[in-house]
């Protein structure tokens, strides 16, 4: 489910959102948050942990004129 532009963990419910290339920005429901790179692994933040498999697929470049990625 998407959520302003982020996706919503389907077990978590955390919110994750791409704010830079290769930086996943992960805000739980209680307001907490943790940056990570495009790989999962923790930059900054009160959140130590995240789904790596959503880092990566918010990161990935994503070409323009594909109807299925933008």
């Amino acid at each position: 489910m998407e959520d302003n532009g982020g996706i919503r963990h389907g077990f978590t419910n955390d919110l994750y959102q791409r704010i830079a290339e290769n930086k996943v920005r992960v805000t739980t429901e209680n307001g907490e948050t943790g940056i990570f790179d495009g790989q999962g692994r923790w930059i900054e933040g009160e959140i130590y942990e995240a789904d790596p498999e959503l880092c990566i697929w918010l990161a990935a470049r994503r070409i323009e004129s594909s109807h299925r990625l933008s």
